[in-house]
């Protein structure tokens, strides 16, 4: 077999060399350098795990799993995993195209002059271009993700939301997004809080017939037609997906806002699809290609199963994208998350109720060894403390009465080869939790009324919104157990600790609301986004996602305004900021009479203690329970010093 002629990028290796040179983003906001270095380096943003095809597996297989695939191409691996090549759509249509045979192997058809790059490369290194895919592998050269055109702009994406400098700063400090930008072969622009075009791709003026020097400098609407750009910066609320007709031709686009510190400074428009009727076109291919697949999955031998590298998410997809949220807290359980996920140690997920626990341990199960093996769920504080303990292991034929005929396997035993998620496990009652210690501690679990135990392989995952630390001091919840389960904490925040996720939740959540009862499209107005974002939402998500499926339902008009929201959120909107000065003017005296009639008091109770110590200070300071230097300081900021009375003589 052919050796593919991998070729590393300036700076880039399997593993980190020593003494590289730091990325250019470093830095910008005076952060320490290794850690901005690791937002931005490769293994951060790839797509993991990927999906790979085997070089002797027949062309229908690579078919099948590019039609699975997000992406236009997919490594190609020998039997350890390790990276021989890349094969794309497009080198397969045209093999097709030329008569070839969809049963030829896929390494007669790959592509073996591969450039990849290692998990610590830096992602200003990394140029995926459009239609293909830079491999991310290991030491070993096994294939551990991918990088694609999408990743590459993410990264730079989340570097400038989460910057604090100005976006003009940005853009002319930023190199990696000149370089995206050139290289992206579907239009981007860029445009700042006041929807000024700051920079635009070469392909987006090729599209609308104007230079890169006339369109920059000049409001959004003024160059790009039937845009909301401008719109989308001053909500803040992102819209992907959306039709859009630009010169007579309807394209697909998306229009992301980037934040900073709870503020719009910009926004990235990205044409997707440069017509709709070109998104039909590759539907179509895609179609034929599956098509012919089917024909020839009959004939197909085992050696063409698609296999992943590692095992896992089998879609390709990252499964932590269900967890809706670019703030700084929330990337950071995530990158937590992934790291958890690739052992089989117990997680301990912490956090308020409608954080999206249940959906973090879903996505840990996705990415983890155990995705091909059941997800079980059970509810600690739902099920009865009497049933619990048949519920959890099981039982046997005769076990009690109403016991069904064979037994019953329990959740731990359903959950074998995969991941059991206990969710509200400080509601557990103390006996079902030395039970549950004990099959944590020998990986076994025995039936209620079972005189043998079975050997069980289960990747625990446990949540809880309570203090397991504060219970246990209680004697509520067992030590032992306590300490089996922090192996690996995960705490998620609260949405009040991430409001710039709001705008995103919001949008997501609207649009799917919209589709679900087949409603006409909706938005919400910018005095409703602000309010949206000033409420604490003591309920989380859970009661973002509830909210908005009222609003969506009651609100009859096109555009959800301020006045639609619930009292509650405007009057939490309106209590910060929205008083006249002279309310304020009236709090500020109030509080200033209550601090004057305290000191008041105080020098009141000073006069009285030393008319009652005969003007002796010290033993005036014991009647007040204070120092004699403590004395001295209110003495003379009450100005009693001189005036005090003298100290008693001394008898002789």
């Amino acid at each position: 077999m052919r050796r593919p002629a991998l070729s590393f990028p300036a700076s880039c290796s399997a593993s980190h060399p020593a003494g590289a040179e730091r990325s250019g983003n470093a830095g910008i906001d005076g952060r320490d350098e290794a850690v901005t270095e690791d937002r931005i380096r490769a293994g951060t943003w790839m797509t993991a795990p990927p999906l790979t095809v085997p070089a002797h597996a027949l062309l229908s297989a690579a078919v099948a799993c590019l039609a699975r695939s997000a992406e236009e191409a997919v490594p190609v691996v020998d039997d350890s995993g390790a990276l021989v090549g890349v094969v794309s759509k497009t080198r397969i249509l045209a093999w097709i195209a030329e008569g070839g045979d969809m049963r030829t192997p896929v390494e007669a058809v790959m592509e073996t002059d591969v450039t990849a790059v290692g998990p610590d490369a830096p992602m200003e290194a990394v140029l995926p271009t459009p239609g293909t895919v830079v491999p991310v592998v290991d030491d070993a050269r096994r294939v551990v993700g991918v990088l694609t055109l999408g990743d590459a702009l993410r990264a730079v994406l989340h570097e400038l939301g989460r910057t604090s400098v100005r976006i003009d700063s940005v853009l002319s400090s930023v190199h990696t997004l000149s370089v995206v930008l050139d290289a992206a072969y579907e239009g981007i622009v860029v445009v700042d809080a006041q929807g000024i075009i700051r920079e635009i791709n070469s392909a987006y003026c090729r599209f609308l017939g104007v230079r890169r020097e006339e369109a920059v400098g000049r409001h959004v609407t003024e160059v790009i037609d039937n845009t909301r750009m401008h719109i989308v910066v001053q909500t803040g609320i992102p819209e992907r997906g959306c039709v859009q007709r630009v010169r007579g031709q309807e394209v697909v686009v998306h229009r992301i806002p980037i934040w900073d510190g709870g503020k719009v400074i910009g926004g990235v428009g990205m044409v997707v699809f440069r017509s709709v009727s070109e998104l039909v076109d590759l539907l179509e291919r895609i179609q034929e290609t599956i098509r012919a697949e089917s024909e020839t999955r009959a004939n197909a031998s085992d050696e063409s199963k698609v296999v992943s590298v590692p095992m896992g998410n089998r879609k390709g997809r990252d499964p932590f994208a269900t967890l809706l949220g670019r703030s700084e807290a929330l990337e950071t359980v995530k990158r937590l998350a992934r790291k958890a996920a690739r052992t089989p140690a117990t997680v301990l997920i912490t956090g308020e109720s409608g954080t999206g626990k249940e959906l973090l341990a879903r996505a840990i199960h996705a990415a983890s060894p155990f995705a091909n093996g059941p997800f079980v769920s059970v509810n600690c504080a739902a099920i009865p403390e009497s049933l619990l303990e048949a519920e959890l292991f099981g039982y046997e034929e005769g076990a009690f009465t109403g016991a069904r005929k064979g037994g019953k396997p329990g959740k731990i035993e359903l959950a074998n080869g995969g991941t059991l998620f206990l969710d509200e496990i400080g509601d557990m009652p103390l006996a079902m939790q030395a039970k549950l210690l004990r099959v944590l501690e020998e990986r076994r679990v025995e039936r209620v009324g079972g005189v043998t135990s079975r050997p069980v392989t289960v990747r625990v995952v446990a949540a809880t919104n309570r203090s397991l630390e504060e219970m246990v001091r209680k004697g509520a919840f067992r030590a032992d157990l306590y300490y089996r389960l922090n192996i690996i904490r995960l705490h998620l925040p609260p949405l009040r600790e991430r409001r710039s996720d709001i705008p995103l939740l919001l949008s997501h959540h609207l649009e799917r609301v919209v589709r679900r009862y087949r409603l006409p499209a909706k938005s919400f107005t910018k005095e409703a986004v602000s309010a949206l974002m000033a409420y604490p939402w003591p309920g989380n998500v859970r009661e973002l996602v509830n909210t908005v499926e009222a609003l969506v339902n009651l609100v009859d008009g096109p555009v959800i305004r301020s006045e639609d929201l619930p009292p509650h959120i405007r009057s939490a909107a309106e209590m910060p900021g929205c008083r006249d000065a002279e309310e304020a003017k009236g709090d500020r005296s109030l509080v200033q009479d209550v601090k004057r009639a305290a000191e008041e008091r105080e020098r009141e109770r000073i006069v009285e203690a030393l008319s009652q110590a005969g003007g002796n200070k010290a033993k005036a300071a014991r009647l007040l329970g204070i120092h004699r230097s403590t004395l001295y300081e209110k003495l003379r900021k009450y100005g009693l010093l001189p005036s005090a009375a003298p100290p008693a003589k001394r008898a002789t």
